[in-house]
């Protein structure tokens, strides 16, 4: 599996450059691709002591890949929908999420709302729009590519990132009926 995530951040990375090439402007360029996370291995650590076992494909991205936000816009790009932009948070927003589930857990319990590891918006707060609860993983984790919580539609955390490889950064297009984005020359196969 680590050969298959280190080929996942190398995707990202053409993905980012396609964009950046193509005038697409990020929001907090900061934050789009800063590598691989270097809390990781406390924040893993700290998380499964007080929860249980994280799944091996999202320990791997956070230590090898570390996070990623395509979060942004291009002048002429245009869709009659949600983008639903590639976001897979840090491990520093898992333990912030954490603590605050630690520090409240017996209201949370109470109400039947367990620790969950934040893995993005949904595609509505991405659209800056109200909306739901975020893409998360359960933990323990049940498989060591677990299905992800809350997205559009059934996938597990390596299917999620490679469909939005697929679309350009961008699954939620697929949905789109209308939209400009030129996907097939941003779009980043396993075939490079």
């Amino acid at each position: 599996m680590e050969t298959q995530i280190d080929e996942l951040g190398q995707r990202i990375s053409k993905l980012i450059e396609r964009l950046r090439s193509s005038g697409y402007v990020f929001d907090r360029p900061e934050e789009v691709f800063p590598g691989p996370d270097l809390g990781a291995a406390d924040a893993i650590q700290k998380i499964e002591s007080a929860i249980g076992k994280l799944p091996l494909a999202l320990k791997l991205f956070w230590q090898r890949v570390g996070s990623v936000d395509l979060s942004g816009s291009h002048p002429e790009w245009e869709a009659s929908g949600y983008e639903d932009q590639l976001i897979v948070f840090p491990s520093a927003y898992a333990l912030y999420e954490l603590e605050e589930y630690l520090a409240d857990q017996e209201e949370r319990q109470r109400y039947n709302s367990p620790y969950v590891v934040p893995i993005a918006p949904d595609y509505y707060h991405k659209a800056n729009v109200s909306g739901g609860p975020p893409y998360s993983i359960s933990l323990p984790a049940v498989a060591d590519n677990p299905p992800l919580n809350e997205t559009p539609i059934p996938e597990t955390f390596i299917e999620h990132i490679e469909r939005a490889l697929r679309f350009g950064g961008f699954p939620g297009l697929a949905d789109c009926e209308r939209h400009t984005w030129p996907i097939a020359s941003l779009a980043v196969s396993a075939d490079g």
